[in-house]
Parts: C-alpha cells; structure tokens; sequence
C-alpha cells in the first residue's frame, strides 16, 4: 500500500467550456468532489493535473488523496477520470470522500510472479485474470495481488483462491475463477496451412544437376558447337 497524496485544491467559481480551456493551459483539471458541496452535494474543484496524472501512473487507480481545499482537509479517492482520446491528457477527475474506518471494495491489479515449471518443460504460460475485487479498509489497498505460478505444470491451472492477499483483505470475486494456466503448445496440421494458405516451396535443385547429368550422357560428336561449327569440345 502506498501512502497518502497530497493535493493542493481550489474550488471553482468559473463554468463551461471556457473556463475548463483556461484551467488546462494553466496546469489545473476540473475535479468534483461527490458528496461535499451543501446539503451533501458536489464540490466543483480544480486540481493540478500533473500530481494526479502521476500518481495515476506510478501508484494506480486506488490510490487516496488527502485533498486541502481552501485550508479544509479530506481524503478522496478517484471514482471517474476522462482522457483526451489524442492526446491521452487528463481532461476530467471525479473524486469521491472516503471514510478510513469504512471498508470498501475496490478493484486491484493481478501481477503473476515466480517461473511456472509447466512453462519450462514447453508449455505456454497464460494469465487469465489481470484484476479482482476485494474488500479492505482504504489504509489497507494494495497496489496488487500477487500470483505465484512456481508450482503450476503442465495442463494445470490456478484460480483466484490461490491469490496471495494481504492480513485484513478479503476476495469478492468469484475464488474459482481461473487465473492463469499453462496449456501445451499449438500444433499447426498440414491441413489448417493449407486451409491459411501457407504453401511448403519445395527445396532448389543445386545447380547443374538435371543439366550437367544430361551433358555427360550426350555423345561428343553431339553436343553444342561453336562459332562457324567448330566443336567446342578438344
């Protein structure tokens, strides 16, 4: 788990489109934090896009926020976010109050660790399941959940039950899910070539073969002659 952000918020007295442009160019997003504003409504805030662009990089979606507005303190987390599509630049952030004596479920990354002996002995190591949801305190997010396939052979397979969770976090998703296998290797018959239309060449005659063979079994009085038939041959 990693520790807190923190995060430098203002809340935002301009709306629409241009007052967003103006917000971007100046390093900042426009942000909404649920749940805060007056009768337990939005807060409209603007964030610095490159600390929460970082953090989303480098610690993940779960990570928590310990957000100053205005001299006020709260921690949120990111329920929401919106990219330029060209560019992949945060264009929007949603974040949501989080109670730290509350457990929540969130979804953390699955990482496959250690060498599958299957694998070793030709097969093909496949992950399955690259996310699952568990249950914890917001203390207590892993970053990810590890997978440990050192005891997977061939034509074998684990499930989200053998996920190694930490102490006070608990699976949500379905523990008999698959999560990574190691499968034989594929065998490409003649037949499916064919069928993909890939054609064998078949392997070059060396040079001279059919030609020089052919040389030797023709008569000397017979073969090629030269410029005003002059025999080429002595």
């Amino acid at each position: 788990m990693a520790e807190n952000v923190g995060l430098q918020a203002r809340e935002r007295e301009g709306r629409g489109k241009n007052d967003a442009r103006r917000l971007r160019a100046s390093g900042f997003v426009p942000a909404v934090l649920y749940g805060d504003g007056d009768g337990g409504g939005s807060a409209v805030l603007a964030v610095p896009d490159r600390v929460v662009d970082y953090t989303l990089t480098h610690v993940g979606d779960n990570a928590l926020y310990d957000l100053d507005i205005g001299g006020r303190s709260m921690t949120a987390r990111v329920v929401d976010l919106h990219r330029d599509p060209v560019t992949g630049r945060l264009v929007h952030v949603d974040f949501a109050p989080v109670d730290m004596a509350e457990r929540i479920v969130v979804t953390v990354p699955v990482a496959v660790v250690g060498d599958a002996p299957g694998a070793e002995e030709g097969g093909v190591l496949q992950q399955v399941a690259y996310e699952a949801e568990v249950e914890t305190l917001p203390g207590n997010i892993p970053q990810e959940l590890e997978l440990d396939v050192s005891r997977l052979g061939l034509n074998e397979n684990l499930t989200l039950a053998d996920l190694s969770l930490p102490e006070g976090v608990t699976l949500q998703s379905d523990p008999e899910e698959v999560a990574a296998t190691v499968t034989p290797p594929t065998e490409i018959t003649d037949e499916e070539m064919e069928a993909a239309g890939i054609v064998e060449e078949p392997a070059d005659e060396e040079p001279g073969g059919e030609e020089a063979a052919g040389d030797a079994q023709t008569p000397v009085e017979e073969r090629e002659t030269g410029p005003a038939d002059q025999n080429l041959q002595p």
